[in-house]
């Protein structure tokens, strides 16, 4: 087994031990009182052609990973890289395992909320070009993000700011050259509702209060 897996199940193993105390003293801020994030984002691109639409739902196990859809509409504007874009692929945030099992969230919590945010996504993506239909084939998107809590709680509203790199289907095959911004890259100001909830997936609660 390799130091980085060892490490990682000891911090699992860590986080599932731990005795139980209330979320604003522990750094969970509300994260194990379910086992599901989910994640409603509404944003605003700022990309080549001017401002699109982002859409953004994603479901994350121990708020760490999952999947998202991603939505993006620039509304007939012909300036734009494309007319629609759908995506779908994983969201990573890898922080808060690891730095709750380490009992490293020693607050405020806002603080704590903001570095765990950060998060990495990667997915296939779909373009309608301008004035045409979704292409068969999918592109890449690659992305980073990081979130402010607007409440001392995993669950309420953040504002964020997301970095998107995106390779078209050509790009991909050798057969474009379209530039960065060109191929729809943007950077999007985000307004999101985050929700934790039960799913009996794993039962975090009862294993940490065992006395």
């Amino acid at each position: 087994m390799s130091r980085l897996t060892t490490r990682g199940a000891l911090a699992f193993g860590l986080f599932t031990a731990l005795p139980a105390r209330a979320d604003d003293a522990d750094g969970s801020y509300g994260r194990i009182e379910g086992d599901l994030l989910f994640v409603g984002e509404v944003g605003c691109g700022l990309t080549e052609g001017g401002p699109q639409l982002e859409t953004h739902v994603g479901l994350m196990y121990l708020s760490t990973a999952g999947p998202y859809f991603r939505y993006v509409e620039s509304f007939g504007n012909d300036e734009a890289p494309f007319d629609r874009l759908v995506s779908a692929g994983l969201e990573l945030r890898p922080l808060f395992l690891g730095r709750y099992a380490l009992d490293l969230a020693q607050g405020p919590p806002h603080l704590d909320l903001f570095v765990d945010s950060f998060a990495l996504i990667i997915g296939a993506a779909w373009e309608a070009p301008v004035g045409m239909a979704f292409e068969g084939n999918p592109g890449l998107e690659l992305g980073a993000s990081i979130e402010v809590p607007i409440m001392p709680s995993a669950s309420g509203p953040f504002l964020g700011v997301l970095g998107l790199a995106r390779f078209g289907a050509g790009e991909i095959a050798g057969s474009s050259n379209r530039d960065f911004l060109e191929r729809g890259s943007t950077i999007v100001l985000t307004l999101a509702w985050h929700q934790v909830f039960d799913a009996g997936l794993v039962d975090i609660r009862d294993r940490r209060r065992e006395p």
